[in-house]
């Protein structure tokens, strides 16, 4: 087994970077998520209410983001252009000051989705702690700060779909390839190169898997996510797909870094 893709996503619910290697820190990778848009009542924006931040892809450069749109013209975010004050942004009903950037940046996200906005960056002062974990650091990630797919569970459930579905819709950091199906529900701890992982909380999805990346568009019959539903639902209700991961060590990760088990566990059953 080997990881055969690396992504990062710098902006919470924008396009991803895929990336030949990456410094992981226990809060995730360098660079992923640490950026995340804010309506005018404080609260987080995603892709599940606004599936246009699909289409905003990033470039990384020593300044900070070259960002593009359509329609629009691209935008340098400079780390040095944020501004000292922080604000509060709600994400899932957790309070996180953020710090704020120019104003330029806020206009340019807010004419991209027709409301008002701004754009936030988890700064020197901000914390969050993984809820299950509080021992370890999380941007803002939904939870978590890595979420982990194998090529061929993705496979298997391109199988049961009607039309192919992107490894981008499910939005993973790591994918590996070279084991079966689902063999990732009953991984307990990985070493993934030199780093070591803890696989601590299946992966719920929601309608946010419907949304093709490329044109913003959810999918007619609402698949994946209805296919998922028939097979991959958990005793809860929610639906599942994919592993969160919390690093156990700090390093680099390679593209093609070889994939070893160190502890199993039973998988969670699903109908």
């Amino acid at each position: 087994m080997q990881l055969s893709q690396l992504t990062v996503y710098p902006i919470k619910s924008t396009a991803g970077i895929q990336l030949d290697r990456a410094l992981l820190r226990y809060a995730g990778l360098a660079f992923d998520r640490r950026f995340v848009l804010s309506d005018s009542r404080g609260k987080f924006i995603t892709a599940r209410t606004h599936p246009r931040l699909l289409q905003i892809r990033s470039a990384l450069c020593p300044e900070g983001l070259w960002l593009t749109a359509p329609d629009q013209p691209a935008l340098q975010v400079e780390y040095k252009a944020l501004r000292s004050d922080y604000n509060p942004v709600s994400v899932w009903g957790e309070n996180i000051s953020a710090q704020r950037s120019p104003e330029a940046c806020n206009q340019w996200f807010s004419e991209f989705l027709g409301q008002p906005c701004e754009l936030l960056f988890f700064g020197e002062q901000s914390e969050r702690q993984v809820a299950t974990h509080p021992d370890h650091p999380v941007g803002f990630a939904d939870g978590y700060p890595l979420l982990l797919i194998s090529e061929a569970s993705l496979s298997d459930l391109n199988s049961r779909c009607t039309s192919p579905v992107m490894m981008d819709q499910m939005r993973p950091n790591l994918v590996v390839s070279g084991c079966e199906a689902f063999a990732e529900d009953s991984w307990k701890r990985i070493r993934i190169g030199t780093i070591e992982l803890e696989l601590v909380s299946p992966c719920s999805r929601c309608v946010l898997t419907t949304v093709n990346p490329v044109t913003a568009t959810r999918h007619p019959l609402k698949e994946p996510f209805s296919i998922l539903k028939q097979y991959r639902r958990g005793a809860d209700g929610q639906v599942y797909f994919g592993q969160n991961l919390i690093a156990l060590n700090e390093g680099v990760l390679n593209l093609n870094d070889p994939v070893e088990i160190l502890e199993i566990q039973d998988p969670e059953q699903y109908s």
